[in-house]
Parts: C-alpha cells; structure tokens; sequence
C-alpha cells in the first residue's frame, strides 16, 4: 500500500479526497520543496470549475492544511483556496523548525501555485497567528505572483512582542505551545505549580518528559541574537512591496504589533494599499471579556478580506478605493471611525502624572505635575506575584488553563495588594477620547540588579468597576533598548523606564475614572523576574526586591495619553 501511495504521488502528486468534516471535495498534493521535503496542500475549486476556467489564488500556510469554513466563502467569492500545512506538522514531511523554512517554502509553493492550469498567476496569502507570520516571512521574498497577504493577530517582528514581549517571557501562551502539548498534562501537574516551575528552561522535560527545541530557543535565545534576526521583518519592511491589509482585536497580543507594522511600512516607502482593522476582538476574533460593545462591534474579517482582494487582485471597483485605510472600533462610545493617519490627526499627546505626596501606595492621577514629596516603596516577591486578570493577550484558556481569559475584567481584586500602586483621576466631566499608542514614563530604582515592572490603563464606572483597556511591560535590563545588548543594575540607582503598552481607543464616559495599576508582575501572562540578573530562563533561584517609585518635581512619573478632540 505504501508503495503504491509513492508511485501516485511521484507520478502526478494527485489526490481527490472528501473529508468527512469538510462541506465540499478538495484535492490533496504532496509538494516538493526545493529541498526534497514534500508539504501536505490541499486546494479548493470554485463550484462548476472547468478546464481551461482560471481563477485567481488565496493560499494559507500554517499548522494545517486549510480551513473548511475559508474555503467556502473564498471559493464562492471566485477564487481558488490553498491550504498547506507548513513543514514538520504532520502529514507534511521535514523537521519541525517553525519559521526557519517559512520563507524558501513559501517562495516554492507560490511557484508551484502559479503554474497549476487553474491558476490566473494571482496569488495573495491569508490567515492569522503562524498563518499571518508565513505571510510576513515570504513577503520580502518578492515572489512576481504574491499580489497581496491579509496577516492578522501577528507581529511581523518575532523578537519584539510574540513569544517574548520587551524582554519578558510570554509565559502561559508559550509553555501551552510547546513546553507541553497536551492540555491533560497540565491538569495533571496542575496549571499553578507548571507555571511556577524552575528553571524554566526545564520545564518540557519537567512537565512532558521530553526536550522540546522550540521551547528551549523560546527561553534561551533571550535577546536579539542572530536567532532572531534571521525571521524578524525588522530592516526588511522595505522589500514589501505589495497591498497589506492588517487585522487585529484590542484585546489580542498583537495590537500594538498591527500599528507598529503598518507605520514601518509607511516608514520604508511602502505606495501599495495598505489598510487595518482593530475591534475589541481577542487572537481568535472573538468579543471577550466582561463589558458590553454594544451591538457592532464584530468584525467579519472573511468578508472583509474578500471585499479587499476582489478590488486589489481583481481590479473591481467596489468603494474600497474611496474609504480610508484605518478602521478602528472605540470603547465606551461603541462606535467605529475611519482614519487617514495613525495616531489620529489632532492627537494631543498629554501627561496624567502620578501623585502621592506621602508616599501611599494609593493615590492620584492629575495633569499638573507633581511637587516635592516622598517616593512609593513596595516589595515584589516572585513567590508572590500579581495574577494575571483578563488583558490583551493570546492565551486561548478553554482546554488549556481555563483561569486565563483575554479581554476586559474588573481588576478591583488585584487593587487590595501591597505591591500594586493604584493612581485615580477624578471623575470626568465630559466624554474623553484616548485613542493611540499609550506610554508611561517611569522613575524608578531597585534593590535588585535586574527586576520588571507591569502597568494597566483602566477604565472605572461609576458602579466602581474597574475594566482593564491595555497593559505592558519592560524587563530592566532592556531599559535602553530591546535590540541592544542587555545592561543590569545597579541597585538602588535611579532609572528612567519608558513602558510602551498596547494602544487602544476609549471614551472615558461622564463620571468614569482613569485609572492606573503599577507593579513587577503579571502571571503567567508573563514569567516572574527573578530579580537576580543572572541569564533568563536558567535560574531556579528567586529573590526579593525592593522597588522605589519616585513622583516629585524631579522625577515626574506619568502616563502620556493621546487625548482626541472630535
């Protein structure tokens, strides 16, 4: 039987198969890659397809070969739809080195698309997480046949915010990837002790019994070394030279990443079509969280794309060629608007500085800066750290640890902590727009020679409940930059820390509050600084720091918000 199989497959690569979970046939091919390696693809036919009859390509590559659901909407919109499972993922052929082959793979299967009968010789790539990062790995390869890609829910740049975020370990979101692969394990072990597990570098043999090599790169590789040039876009954006259309939530990981990457683009010369779209979606697309959106707040992001491609690959005009390429959804006033530039035009940058004159771990959030007073001291302890509460993330929870949601939650059980430094406004009085980047200007030091520290923006209602909109962080010592070379400490030094959190669009209604959580820690969103400086990932031994926040006329620690005047 198996010989049999090869015989098929070397004499025409050809399958004609009707899955029992798929609405409509497809044929299977094992593509050869230019190195031997034969990859799983599966391609869907418009209905009434003829010889002769040729159509334009939507090719998806990733942990699968395809998706039921895309494929009909994509094959009744009028084109062909591909689906491939990328190298080592089973039934295609190779070593699993996720991203590595992406590029040369991508490149060949493009090729081999464009010379199919049913081929027009256009071709755009769709899909979202490792399906959008395929897209950005072969885009600057400039294959003539890739039209266009749709990435959503990714970053481009692998280092900067994916399995690791300013430093940090994306922890729950990475070890459920890879340190272990069946959820069953981790209710074995139990999800609080796998997080808690040291040295982190470890824990696949820990947990699975097994060495797993995508972890320990995850954890190893634990600054910008040539690891992670090789697959970030950074210093390749301007090989990208064809129509992007960027899709993301509010309350996914990759919020920030989607305005980073279209503002690089436009940065590197990029004259294609070049949209985005945000609601607050979580990775899956889905409304999350416990606040009310309203009643528009999905986003359909096949029809979308199908809208999209019909002008940019068809030619058609249908209005897209007339609207702005920015659609965003707000919080609070439950709308969508358009936009032409990114921040919004008549974006007034402005300081909320912290305030707490005595040194109390609770106080004040106010536009005029700060005078003399006493820093903030509080102890973060890793064996003790603040818990993770909703947030703009991309661990899935359901099967895996079902405690870790994305999306809004009341924060009011964190705000009781030793260790988590509250800073309120007073009440609005009228409807305030924030919509853009968010950062807070930190002046801190530290009892340890490597430490991080965490913030939250927070919407709070009248009723009291205090509804995360965006969060961050930064590891000490990537304080300077993340693409640099990492400095530690030294302790009790005063530092300036810059924490870039996600952007975000909210209208703080009348008699809300803005609010502000500081603190060291965020998990498992993110893996406990140990506060020792030695080398990530490898340590077992946790201590305990002395943090000093400092709020005076010297040392003016704030939020800078981007205020909108409509």
């Amino acid at each position: 039987m198996k010989s049999l199989l090869s015989i098929i497959v070397m004499t025409c690569l050809f399958m004609l198969l009707t899955s029992d979970t798929d609405p409509q046939p497809f044929r299977e091919y094992l593509v050869p890659m230019r190195d031997g390696v034969r990859l799983q693809t599966r391609v869907w036919l418009p209905e009434g397809a003829a010889p002769g009859i040729q159509y334009p390509t939507v090719l998806t590559r990733g942990y699968r070969a395809g998706h039921s659901g895309d494929a009909v909407a994509f094959t009744s919109a009028g084109y062909v739809y591909v689906g491939q499972a990328a190298r080592g993922h089973p039934p295609s052929e190779g070593e699993l080195n996720r991203f590595f082959h992406d590029a040369e793979d991508g490149y060949d299967t493009l090729s081999w698309l464009s010379h199919q009968d049913w081929s027009d010789g256009a071709i755009a790539m769709y899909g979202r997480s490792y399906w959008g990062a395929t897209q950005w790995l072969v885009a600057p390869e400039q294959h003539p046949n890739l039209r266009a890609i749709i990435p959503q829910a990714i970053n481009a740049d692998l280092w900067q915010c994916v399995y690791r975020c300013y430093g940090a370990l994306t922890l729950a979101m990475t070890a459920a990837g890879r340190a272990y692969t069946d959820p069953e394990q981790g209710r074995r072990y139990g999800w609080e002790a796998l997080y808690r597990y040291l040295p982190l570098i470890d824990l696949d043999l820990e947990v699975s019994g097994r060495r797993d090599r995508l972890w320990r790169d995850y954890v190893s590789h634990a600054t910008f070394d040539d690891y992670w040039k090789k697959i970030s876009l950074k210093g390749k954006y301007d090989r990208v030279r064809i129509p992007v259309y960027l899709m993301s939530g509010w309350y996914d990981y990759y919020a920030g990443a989607v305005f980073d990457n279209y503002l690089a683009l436009q940065e590197s010369g990029h004259d294609a079509d070049l949209r985005l779209v945000i609601n607050p979606s979580d990775h899956l697309n889905r409304l999350v969280g416990d606040r009310e959106f309203g009643t528009s707040a999905e986003k359909n992001e096949l029809s979308l794309a199908i809208r999209w491609l019909d002008h940019v690959v068809k030619g058609i005009e249908n209005g897209v060629e007339t609207e702005p390429p920015i659609r965003i959804f707000t919080m609070g006033s439950n709308e969508w608007q358009f936009a032409n530039e990114w921040p919004l035009a008549g974006t007034r940058f402005t300081p909320f500085y912290f305030h707490s004159p005595d040194g109390a771990r609770i106080g004040t959030l106010e536009t005029s800066p700060p005078q003399d007073g006493k820093p903030t001291v509080y102890l973060y302890d890793p064996e003790n750290p603040v818990p993770t509460l909703g947030g703009n993330h991309s661990f899935l929870g359901g099967k895996h640890d079902a405690s870790l949601r994305a999306g809004s939650v009341d924060q009011r059980p964190n705000e009781g902590r030793p260790d988590v430094l509250v800073y309120t406004s007073p009440p609005v009085e009228q409807p305030l727009e924030v919509t853009g980047p968010i950062t807070i200007v930190l002046y801190a030091a530290s009892s340890a020679r490597d430490t991080d520290f965490t913030a939250k923006l927070i919407d709070v209602h009248p009723d009291g409940t205090a509804f995360n909109l965006t969060e961050g962080i930064i590891r000490a010592r990537f304080r300077h930059s993340i693409w640099e070379a990492p400095k530690l400490l030294t302790p009790g030094d005063i530092q300036r820390y810059e924490l870039r959190l996600q952007p975000t669009s909210n209208v703080f209604q009348p008699g809300h509050r803005i609010q502000v959580h500081l603190s060291s820690s965020n998990f498992p969103l993110w893996d406990r600084n140990p506060n020792t400086g030695n080398p990530q990932g490898q340590d077992a031994e946790l201590m305990v720091a002395r943090q000093t926040i400092y709020h005076d006329n010297q040392h003016p620690s704030h939020i800078v918000l981007p205020l909108i005047t409509h």
